[in-house]
């Protein structure tokens, strides 16, 4: 079986807090290692490609480096990748997501990769809980299908050991979803694990008859009052959908969940659609009926007239 080229990875601040914090420490206290110093010093003065370049002179699974660092060297290791795979790094909207990123993006063009790229997952953060919730999940879920729609569900993998522990549960079902494998190293793992895709799939049924709903939903950054789709609604729909009460009325956000299976199923859709739809002129489908409008969004294709 082919290993996956390209690895879409997510990423947290331990390299930051508790790691880098710590040696700081030690280098005020004069505790501080030789080989640790030239990293506590590039981290002092806030010399992010200083920093850098003193990970790439540490063994790449010293605790030190970071989750990402030290879990990429695993999967290289295990040869669950190449050593030089392409590698995007899905990073918070905060200062540090965006420092730790760079970081990683200099560390691993160093390191011979041809392609590194930087992704900054918007209202990924953790200043506000709500927001995080129902965007930046939905956010971080759109920004890796996007990668997989572009490089391929066959060339990508997805290590998940970096950042919020919410995004563990997202991107495992991302995998499965999508159908590809997902990694993860707890710290105190002593090698990284694979929860490879499961043969279960998601209903594309349910995705036709709700996909009027999801595309209305994921159009807007606002919610939308429940009683637009009160007609229409089935229980199926609840895990698709945050509800949020607003003046004593229920509105609906598109959730985390419901943005993989919109997206899953809306790619699905346009490269299918020839075997989804009905043929355009079709006179004889059911004598006395007239065809509607279909594809997504059309919860009905033919009317009896």
């Amino acid at each position: 079986m082919n290993k996956p080229c390209i690895l879409i990875c997510t990423v947290g601040t331990s390299l930051f807090q508790p790691n880098l914090e710590a040696l700081k420490k030690d280098l005020a206290d004069s505790r501080i290692k030789p080989e640790y110093r030239p990293l506590a010093e590039a981290c002092q003065r806030g010399d992010w490609p200083g920093v850098a370049q003193a990970l790439h002179a540490l063994p790449a699974d010293d605790r030190v480096c970071g989750a990402e660092i030290n879990s990429i060297a695993s999967l290289v290791e295990k040869e669950y990748i190449p050593a030089d795979c392409g590698l995007f790094f899905l990073h918070s909207s905060t200062d540090k997501g965006r420092d730790i990123a760079a970081i990683l993006k200099d560390y691993y063009l160093n390191k011979g990769h041809a392609l590194v790229e930087t992704v900054e997952v918007e209202d990924l953060q953790d200043g506000d809980p709500k927001r995080f919730r129902t965007k930046g999940l939905r956010n971080l879920a759109r920004n890796v299908c996007r990668i997989v729609r572009e490089r391929s569900a066959a060339a990508c993998a997805i290590n998940a050991t970096g950042g919020y522990k919410a995004q563990i549960a997202v991107a495992v079902l991302l995998g499965q979803a999508l159908g590809i494998p997902v990694f993860y190293k707890h710290e105190l793992f002593s090698e990284i694990i694979a929860f490879p895709p499961l043969p279960v799939a998601f209903d594309f049924e349910v995705w036709m008859r709700a996909s009027g709903m999801l595309y209305d939903l994921e159009r807007t950054s606002d919610p939308v009052p429940a009683s637009t789709y009160a007609e229409e609604w089935q229980e199926t729909y609840e895990s698709l959908v945050e509800r949020v009460p607003i003046d004593g009325q229920d509105y609906l956000e598109l959730s985390p969940v419901g943005q993989i299976f919109h997206e899953t199923f809306r790619e699905r859709f346009r490269t299918d659609r020839s075997q989804v739809l009905p043929p355009r002129r079709c006179k004889s489908i059911r004598p006395g009926w007239k065809k509607m409008p279909a594809g997504p969004g059309s919860t009905r294709k033919w009317k009896s007239s």
